[in-house]
């Protein structure tokens, strides 16, 4: 603890104009109610005062009388609180004499706690050396402003347990504090005063509240939160963000309506929390939007935010929410940066700006949980780790490296840059192998992380620079998806088979439908004994997005299936749903299918093109092709029925069943339509359908019935060899104007 020698350079009368009265000093007991009452006065009366040279005048009076009274803690304590008050004005030098005066009155009456508090306020202003390895060493041993700070609060909170200041302020510290943190003195000091009447201060209730979430007990921090809330005096929508902030990080969905709450206010403090909060994921643009909104408008913005995401991970309402909070949570006790002096390397691509977490706090409070980790541990190599996160989209793979400090962590963009980047640029260029070198030791650490690791380790003993240089396009490509997205794709510990279909056909209500057709594989599947037979039941999760990321369309729906014999491997079970979108274009779609909550698959993000329904322009809806003994079917209209094949395999022996619907024709207007089949997915030239040739097999006039026109064909594709072919339809209207369509199927042998 700071131990200046006390000084009195100045003489002085207290100045009438500021009241300032001493009281005879309760030698025999600890700080009595009218001395503290004279205190917070003294200190009202101070920071009511901007005017330094009265200040300083005040000063040279009351140093005169401790001069004649140097056993009277009471004038040592105000010396200590006037001259904190003149370094808040800008003479930053009297903290100084503020520890100097805080200390004599702690010689004096180490029982008063006002002699502690003011210790504590003192030493934060002192601070730590300006000399940043002196700095260094005062945090490794506890002797950093922080810490000695907080030693001298706990000293208050100890001497007098109903000390609110004391009480409030160790708190505070203690959740400020990097290393050498005191949550353990602040808690205990906080449930001591559970039994005094400060225990019930709504300060207090708010410091215990946000003590005991840090320290790991959400059920007592809702406790203190939900007290705090009902107390006279306290702030409501604090109250709401704090209660929000602790049930979210446990997974209580509930808690979302408490943040959306507390988050209609305009009280800066408020606004600021809220925005710190967000900041760890936030882009520029999303900062800016934030920042321009108020009150109800503010709330309205963050549903919105965070309803878009929950839509877009196929998340239910809040779910991305609290992930959000749990993430914070885990990368505050986990990834919290020492210092907040940070220096980047010149060749460091990545720089957060972050003062609260290194880089794999960024990306943890961006993705969550990374599905597989891995480190290599050697004298010569710098403390390092790699992520890796599997997602349906492509894996993203990402490598730290602390170098200037153990405790930060940096995102480089290759796992060699952690052997230092000019070592890395040389091993790009160069063509000799890294055999025994701690370039393999780092390579075989990764292998079970991604294939490109397996080859490297594969030819670390030959010229490996082509998969050096792979490697670092993986990792460039993630570092420039992951640092700027955030997700939170459903997980599940078995995969399972699933194909799925999205077209856009048909109408509902004046709104165009989007036919989502899954096919589930027997292989993988586990069946449910009922008295029917075996159920199977399946949970199909779909959101389409428009592009400004609003949803056009979804579905959440579970279907049961039962069958009399399990489903063979090589057969599926296939279902169907209609789903109006409310709006047209190209739209990004997300389907997760699952059973159980253990076994499931996410497929990759695709796009479905929706044709406008009252669109003026001849246009063509996707292309459906199904068969009769498919049993998956839809009706249009009551005579008409469209069969599918989400499965998108056929037999020869069997017709494929084709339909389409044509807009933007007029009655009686004549259209030219071509249909053809191409080997492939990028053959050259079409096969006829009947004939084999290298000509287009189909081409007839037909005219419009007006209105949307619903058109179906059987093809027979008997003459088609085994293998994958491509369908196109293509319509031409009598101006030249033409649209069209194609899909792909297989021929089974």
């Amino acid at each position: 603890m700071h131990t200046p020698t006390p000084r009195y350079r100045r003489s002085t009368h207290l100045l009438a104009t500021l009241g300032l009265l001493l009281l005879p000093l309760a030698r025999g007991s600890a700080q009595a109610s009218a001395e503290r009452a004279l205190v917070e006065d003294f200190r009202d009366s101070l920071n009511a005062t901007s005017d330094s040279l009265t200040l300083l005048g005040l000063e040279q009076r009351l140093i005169a009388q401790a001069k004649g009274d140097r056993g009277n803690a009471l004038l040592h304590l105000k010396l200590g609180f006037l001259a904190l008050r003149l370094a808040d004005l800008g003479g930053t030098s009297h903290y100084e004499d503020a520890a100097s005066e805080f200390q004599w009155a702690i010689d004096l009456r180490p029982d008063w706690p006002y002699s502690w508090y003011g210790m504590g306020l003192a030493e934060l202003g002192v601070g730590d050396s300006k000399v940043a390895v002196v700095a260094g060493l005062q945090t490794m041993f506890g002797k950093d402003a922080l810490a000695r700070s907080a030693a001298a609060y706990a000293k208050s909170a100890e001497v007098d347990p109903s000390f609110v200041h004391g009480l409030v302020e160790l708190s505070n510290t203690a959740l400020r504090q990097r290393v050498n943190i005191r949550l353990g003195v602040a808690l205990d000091a906080l449930r001591r005063s559970a039994v005094t009447e400060a225990g019930q201060n709504p300060e207090v209730l708010l410091a215990r509240g946000r003590v005991e979430r840090m320290a790991g007990d959400p059920d007592s921090a809702i406790v203190a939160f939900q007290s705090y809330r009902e107390r006279p005096g306290a702030r409501r929508s604090l109250g709401q963000l704090e209660l929000a902030r602790t049930r979210l990080m446990r997974g209580d969905l509930g808690g979302g309506e408490d943040y959306f709450a507390g988050a209609e206010s305009d009280e800066p403090d408020v606004v600021a929390a809220y925005r710190s909060d967000f900041l760890p994921m936030a882009s520029d643009s999303m900062l800016g939007e934030f920042d321009a909104q108020r009150g109800t408008y503010r709330a309205a913005w963050l549903r919105r935010f965070w309803s878009e995401r929950d839509d877009a991970e196929l998340r239910r309402k809040g779910e991305r929410l609290a992930e959000h909070y749990r993430r914070l949570y885990y990368a505050r006790r986990n990834f919290a940066l020492a210092t907040e002096n940070r220096q980047y390397d010149i060749a460091e691509r990545f720089r957060s700006g972050s003062k609260d977490f290194d880089d794999r706090g960024i990306i943890y409070i961006r993705h969550g949980e990374p599905t597989a980790r891995a480190a290599y541990q050697s004298p010569d190599v710098e403390p390092n780790e790699s992520w890796r996160y599997a997602r349906a989209d492509g894996d993203l793979l990402f490598h730290f490296v602390a170098r200037q400090d153990v405790q930060d962590y940096r995102l480089v963009e290759s796992l060699f840059d952690v052997l230092g980047y000019s070592y890395a640029v040389r091993l790009q260029a160069s063509s000799a192998s890294f055999a025994n070198t701690p370039a393999e030791q780092l390579v075989i650490s990764r292998e079970r992380l991604s294939p490109v690791y397996q080859r490297l380790a594969a030819a670390a003993s030959t010229s490996s620079s082509r998969l050096v240089q792979a490697e670092r396009s993986q990792g460039g490509q993630s570092l420039a998806v992951g640092t700027i997205t955030d997700s939170y794709e459903p997980a599940f510990q078995r995969e399972l088979r699933a194909r799925t279909q999205v077209l856009a056909v048909g109408e509902r209500d004046g709104k165009p439908l989007l036919q989502v057709a899954v096919a589930l594989s027997g292989e993988g599947l586990e069946p449910q004994p009922v008295a029917r037979g075996l159920l199977y039941s399946v949970r199909v999760r779909f959101t389409a997005l428009d592009d400004h990321g609003r949803v056009a369309a979804s579905l959440d729906t579970t279907r049961n299936f039962v069958a009399q014999q399990p489903v063979p491997k090589g057969e599926f079970l296939v279902g169907l749903a209609s789903v109006p979108a409310d709006a047209w274009g190209k739209l990004t779609y997300r389907i997760a299918v699952q059973q159980g909550t253990e076994i499931g698959m996410v497929l990759p993000r695709q796009h479905v093109d929706v044709p406008q329904p009252t669109a003026l322009t001849i246009n063509i809806s996707d292309l459906v092709l199904g068969a009769r003994n498919a049993r998956l079917s839809w009706r249009p209209t009551p005579t008409d029925t469209v069969y599918f094949n989400p499965v998108g395999v056929f037999r020869r022996t069997e017709p494929m069943e084709l339909y389409y619907e044509i807009g933007g024709l007029e009655r009686g207007q004549s259209v030219t339509t071509t249909l053809g089949v191409r080997k492939g997915e990028g053959g050259k030239g079409f096969l006829g359908l009947f004939g084999g040739s290298d000509q287009l097999s189909l081409k007839f006039e037909e005219q419009s019935p007006g209105g949307r026109w619903r058109i179906g064909r059987s093809i027979a594709i008997d003459k088609l060899k085994p293998g994958d072919y491509t369908l196109e339809v293509t319509i031409v209207a009598p101006d030249g104007t033409k649209d069209a369509r194609r899909q792909q199927f297989r021929v089974a042998p």
